[in-house]
């Protein structure tokens, strides 16, 4: 895999942490401010995590570096195993942060705790 590839994973990861990082910090802000999050702005992070790691980013790593590094590597075959696990994970995890989204949304302020 060339280098500029490893580049464009190095920064797809560091957008996801980054958008991942923003929504504790838009939830502090909301709530020192004793206001309701803009439930709008958190479906739209939320629809981002799901549709570019889970669909594409995570993909990326599968198919294309993960089975170079096995190649190059066979002692990595048990880390690359378990990031594989970590990604299916992921998927059930942004379904449920999802669910307890809409929860919060419907239901208010009891279903708050839960979702952050």
């Amino acid at each position: 895999m060339p280098h500029t590839a490893l580049r464009v994973i190095r920064d797809e990861h560091s957008a996801l942490s980054a958008m991942l990082s923003s929504i504790p910090l838009l939830l502090a802000e909301n709530r020192r401010k004793g206001r309701e999050p803009d439930f709008d702005v958190l479906r739209a992070m939320l629809f981002y995590i799901d549709e570019f790691p889970e669909r594409l980013h995570h993909r990326k790593e599968t198919e294309l570096l993960f089975p170079l590094l096995r190649l190059r590597n066979a002692d990595c075959g048990e880390a690359l195993d378990k990031l594989d696990r970590d990604h299916a994970a992921g998927e059930r995890a942004i379904r449920a942060l999802e669910h307890a989204l809409l929860a919060y949304e419907m239901m208010g302020e009891a279903r708050r705790g839960p979702f952050e």
